[in-house]
Order: C-alpha cells, then sequence, then structure tokens
C-alpha cells in the first residue's frame, strides 16, 4: 500500500503515524494462489492512474444516476487536492513552526522543543524523511545539552528514517539504543510514550523481518510503558499486536486485540481488521457487518473501496456472485478518482473472478488484462504471478487449452523464482536475526552485569552506613557513660567536701562556745597569773585552720581549672575574694560561711557585696551561684 507523498510500505502493520491493514489473503479470492508465494509486499514505484485508464482503452462503466456523478465530483475534487498536497517536493513548514524555530535559535532546551515540533508536523504528515535535516540537527543540540531525553528521541527518529528506508536491521540497531537510554529516564508521561513510540516502531521492524517472537515481546513492553496514558498510541500497539496474533493464525487473540483497540482514534481502520479476521475464520457475516461500519467510518477513498472489494471477495465465498459483482463494479466505477495502483489491481482481479464464475469470458479477460498491465508496471511479480493464474483459468474455459498451458507454465516458472528469492531472502534474515539476537543478548548480560554491580554497590554503602552508624552509637555511648562517670565522681566529691566542711564547722561551733566560756572566765580572774587568755589566744589560732585546709584541697580536686579561669577573667581578684568565690560555688549559704571563716555574718554580706562590684555584676537579679557556675 502507498502512502500519499511518501514511501511505499508493508500493508500489515502499524508505523508510528500511519495506522494501515492487516495483511490478508482475502484481497484476493483465486482458488490457485498459494500462501507460500504471497512474500511481503517490496518497494514498489509510483503509477499514474491516468497511464491505466491509457493502456485499457476497452474499459467502460455503466452510466450513473446525476446525484451519483455529483458525489463523484466530489470525491475528484477531495483527491486533486490530495494529490496536489502530497507531491513528491519537500513540504514546507507552516510559518507559526519556522517563527518558532527562528525565535529559539539559541543551544538549548527551548531550541530542541521546536525543533521537535517541526519534526513532528512531518511526522503527522507521514512525510519523516523530509525531517532528517531537524533530526540530524536536534541530535547534534542533544548530545551538546547532554539531555538523555532528546538523545534518546533523536535516536527514535533516525531509527523511524531507516525503517522508512526498509533498512530494518540498521533501524532497529539505532530503536534498540534509543530504548535503552529511555530506560534510564525518570517514568513520567513524556518518557512513557517515548518509549511506546520506540516500541511501536520496533515492532513494525520485527513484522518486517518475520520476527515474531522479538515483535510480540517488544509489544508487550510498549503497552505496559504507555498504559493508559495515550489511548490513540495504545490502540495503535494493539492493533500491531493484533497483526501478529493473526500472521500466525491465532484469530481469536487477534479478535481480543483489535475491539480493544477500538477504544482509540480512527476506529474505520480496526472495523477492517476485525472483518479479515472473521472472514479467515469463516464467520462472514460478521465480517460483513463490521465492513459496513468500516466503509461508514472511513476517512479516505481508499478506505471505501478498499473495504468494499473485501465485500466482493465474502460474497464470492458465500457463493452469491451477483452480490459480489455489484460490490465490484461499484468499486470498477470509483477507481478512476483513486490513486493507488496496487488497489485499483486487486479489484480488477476479483472483478475478473466473478466474471469468471458468471462465465463471462470476455469481461474476464478484460479485467485481467487491466490488472495484468498495472502489475507489470508495478513490477511486482507476485501480483504477475495472480494475473497469470487467473488468464490461465479463463482460457481454460474459453477452451484454449494450449494458451492455457502456457500461462501455467509460465505461473510455474515464476512461482519457482519467487521462492528461489524466498529461500535467499531468508537465509539473509536469519542473518539478520541471529546478528540482532547477539546484540539483544549481550545487552541483556550487560544490563545483569550493571543491575549485580548496583546491587553490590547497594549493599556494600548500606553495610558502610551501618558499620558507621554502630560506630557512633557506640563512641555516644561511650561518651555518655564518661560523662555520667565524671558526674557522679563529681557529685561524690561535692557531698566529700561539703560532709567534711560541715563536720568542721560543727566542731568550730563547739570550739567556740568553749571559747566563749573561757573567755567569760578570763574576764572574771580570780587570781593572778591566770593561764586562761593564754589558752584562748593558742585555741583561737588553731580554731579553723584545718577546716580551711581540707575545703582548699577537696575544693580544687573537684574543680581544677576554677581559679585559673577566675583569674584569667578577673586579675584584680584579691586571695580572700577568691577563696570566697569558691566558697559561694560550693553552694554554702552565707551563716555557714561566716562559720568556716569564724567571722560574723555581716562580714560576710559585705564582703559579698564588694566581691560583686569586682567582678562587675550591676544588676541585683544575677545570682553569684549562677555566676560562678561558670567557671
Amino acid at each position: 500500500m502507498r502512502r500519499k507523498g511518501g514511501k511505499s510500505r508493508p500493508s500489515w502493520f502499524w508505523t508510528p503515524s500511519h495506522l494501515t491493514l492487516r495483511h490478508s489473503n482475502n484481497l484476493t479470492c483465486l482458488p490457485f494462489l498459494s500462501d507460500q508465494v504471497h512474500s511481503r509486499q517490496k518497494k514498489q514505484k509510483p503509477i499514474s492512474t491516468c497511464v491505466v485508464w491509457m493502456k485499457c482503452p476497452n474499459f467502460a462503466l455503466k452510466k450513473k444516476p446525476i446525484d451519483a456523478m455529483i458525489k463523484h465530483i466530489l470525491l475528484l475534487l477531495f483527491v486533486s487536492f490530495n494529490a496536489l498536497a502530497s507531491n513528491d517536493s519537500p513540504l514546507p513548514l507552516p510559518d507559526s513552526l519556522v517563527g518558532r524555530l527562528k525565535e529559539h535559535r539559541k543551544t538549548d532546551v527551548a531550541r530542541a522543543e521546536a525543533l521537535d515540533a517541526a519534526i513532528g508536523f512531518y511526522d503527522k504528515k507521514e512525510r519523516i524523511l523530509d525531517a532528517q535535516g531537524y533530526i540530524q540537527e536536534l541530535s547534534s543540540l542533544a548530545n551538546d545539552l547532554k539531555d538523555n531525553y532528546y538523545i534518546a528521541l533523536s535516536d527514535y527518529y533516525i531509527g523511524y528514517c531507516e525503517l522508512e528506508k526498509h533498512n530494518y536491521a540498521a533501524s532497529i540497531n539505532k530503536l534498540n539504543e534509543a530504548y535503552r537510554r529511555a530506560e534510564m529516564l525518570r517514568l513520567t508521561d513524556r518518557t512513557r510514550l517515548l518509549l511506546g513510540r520506540i516500541s511501536l516502531t520496533k515492532s513494525s521492524g520485527f513484522l518486517s523481518l518475520n520476527m515474531f517472537p522479538e515483535g510480540f515481546e517488544t509489544l508487550e513492553r510498549g503497552l505496559d510503558a504507555v498504559d493508559e496514558v495515550d489511548l490513540k498510541l495504545r490502540g495503535r500497539l494493539l492493533n500491531n499486536l493484533g497483526n501478529l496474533h493473526a500472521d500466525i493464525g491465532n484469530s481469536q487473540a487477534a479478535l481480543e486485540a483489535y475491539k480493544n483497540a477500538l477504544k482509540g482514534e480512527e476506529r474505520g481502520w480496526y472495523h477492517y481488521n476485525i472483518a479479515t479476521v472473521y472472514s479467515d475464520m469463516g464467520y462472514y457475516d460478521s465480517a460483513l457487518m463490521y465492513l459496513d461500519s468500516a466503509m461508514f467510518l472511513s476517512t479516505s477513498l481508499d478506505d471505501s473501496l478498499r473495504a468494499k472489494q473485501l465485500k466482493g471477495v465474502i460474497y464470492n465465498k458465500q457463493k452469491l456472485p451477483q452480490q459480489a459483482e455489484q460490490c465490484f463494479e461499484e468499486c470498477m466505477e470509483d477507481l478512476r478518482l483513486c490513486e493507488n495502483p496496487e488497489l485499483i489491481l486487486v479489484v480488477n482481479l476479483n472483478n475478473a473472478y466473478t466474471a469468471l464464475q458468471n462465465k463471462d469470458f470476455e469481461k474476464a479477460m478484460q479485467l485481467e488484462n487491466n490488472a495484468e498491465v498495472i502489475a507489470h508496471e508495478l513490477q511486482e511479480e507476485r501480483k504477475v504471478l495472480d494475473c497469470l493464474g487467473l488468464k490461465a483459468l479463463i482460457l481454460k474455459g474459453m477452451g484454449e487449452f494450449e494458451e492455457s498451458l502456457t500461462c501455467i507454465l509460465q505461473y510455474d516458472s515464476i512461482r519457482e523464482s519467487i521462492l528461489s528469492r524466498q529461500d535467499r531472502n531468508k537465509v539473509h534474515e536469519i542473518a539478520h536475526l541471529r546478528e540482532i539476537t547477539a546484540l539483544e543478548q549481550q545487552f541483556e548480560v550487560e544490563r545483569k552485569v550493571a543491575k549485580q554491580r548496583m546491587r553490590y554497590m547497594g549493599v556494600i554503602a548500606l553495610l558502610t552506613i551501618v558499620l558507621v552508624l554502630t560506630i557512633v552509637f557506640f563512641l555516644v555511648k561511650n561518651k555518655r557513660q564518661k560523662e555520667l562517670l565524671l558526674k557522679q565522681e563529681l557529685d561524690l566529691r561535692n557531698r566529700e567536701v561539703t560532709s567534711k566542711t560541715m563536720s568542721q564547722m560543727q566542731t568550730n561551733e563547739v570550739l567556740n562556745e568553749v571559747i566563749e566560756k573561757l573567755t567569760h572566765l578570763a574576764n572574771n580572774p580570780k587570781g593572778v597569773g591566770n593561764p586562761l587568755p593564754t589558752a584562748i589566744r593558742e585555741l583561737k589560732s588553731r580554731v579553723d585552720d584545718g577546716a580551711k585546709t581540707d575545703f582548699d584541697y577537696y575544693f580544687v580536686q573537684v574543680h581544677p581549672d576554677f581559679y585559673a579561669h577566675l583569674k584569667r577573667d578577673f586579675p584584680d581578684l584579691s586571695k580572700n575574694e577568691l577563696r570566697l568565690c569558691a566558697l559561694i560555688r560550693a553552694n554554702l549559704n552565707i551563716k555557714e560561711i561566716a562559720n568556716l571563716n569564724n567571722v560574723s555574718i555581716d562580714s560576710v554580706k559585705s564582703s559579698r557585696k564588694r566581691l560583686r562590684k569586682s567582678l562587675g555584676i550591676v544588676d541585683s537579679n544575677v545570682d553569684l551561684v549562677d555566676f560562678l557556675s561558670m567557671y
């Protein structure tokens, strides 16, 4: 089947921008055709409809009513417009896209988006090869930006172009690179669509090489990636999946895939494909019902003609030659507006076979000659083979047995040539298969090795984290234990200092009471030379020496850096002021300090006031104990 303004492509599977029909032997209903000589469609040369009519001068159509002629005039205008729009000259971009490309000239993502929009325009117009310049620029820009998404997208477009050129192995290799890079991207809707488009195009390449298992795997991965993000793209993937099932004879699975694809767009094509499967299965009523839907939903003359001629084929299978002849007559009347030479050929062959069944040998021969002319113009050996087989049957019916035998001999010769070529092609396909399979296996091994390496690195990283956390835990735990032990030791020494001090204070209190009594006795002497005054002086001189010495010793043990830090900040403090700071730091109250120093409470209060001035404490709300606790 030939696309407008583009290359020909096999007519049984989807490619990214073009919905095509499933290959079906229902295109013709000739009983002598062998399935093994139905090779894939080759690249065909375009042929003008005018050439066909000039070489078939004896062909005549029945007259139609006025309303039908108006319909054909409108169709002729439509086809003429499409013909003008689909010539082989490069397709110009719309002004909006040209302006967008001029606006974004810098090497940035905006330029990449503009290039993608321009390529998408050619893709929608089924002229992707016209966009090769933009594709090469996008590839270069993506590599400069080191943007993995646009690198994968440009690789996809390059693989798509290789598919259009029928370089299937090169196309699949490039699409594999694009898929591997796209798989590494974050899974967003944009990435899902790209994975689906790559899978769709790659499946077309696999189907062209008859690599059905790889085609199944590719389509399944594409469906998983797309999911419900884009129903149109999902429908195309399902259409290819249905074609693949139909090609291997799995009709039920093909029907299920086609019917699931009906959720997408361009539903007329899906109805046609469903009809071909029902026809293969022998469910002719269901096939005719879906063909009526396909003709109703068809958006082009080629689609409508294809559905009509398949309908005629089904009528022939049902042994209804009159209905079949009516269908093919309608097709013949519409052929003047058709630009698809292969479709013209098929309609002529089917109409000729119907005429043969009706024993109208002259009309059958005339239609066969028309088809044979087109087959030679297309340089399609398989089509020539079909014409020769039909011609042999017509000549046999006319009693021309020698000429019929000559056609049969030519048929066998061409058939053997095709089979021999198919065998050679099969060898090349097997070589391609082995090469691609080896590449796929190598990629799979590399991916497994990479996953294993990542797994090992993850385990090592996890173990490292666990080890570090364990070390930190034990260090923190050890530090807390040391802090706890130090705190306990400090508390113990504080208690020792306090206990010792209190004990000494109690002793001093007792001694002071004795001193008071002795002093009273000394003030009332009974005789001359009383020794009590001397004893009192000695007792006073020794009463607090032990307490002061013990306090200083234990305080330095508990707070070894207290005096040094205090002298650093307040170097002018006297020795008595330093000792008073130590007593306050030990949390002794005014009375306890007075008893320890053997002075009055008022004297301690005065000393505390002078100390606050020496320490620079102006605010009366600042507590001396809290202040000295910082040292």
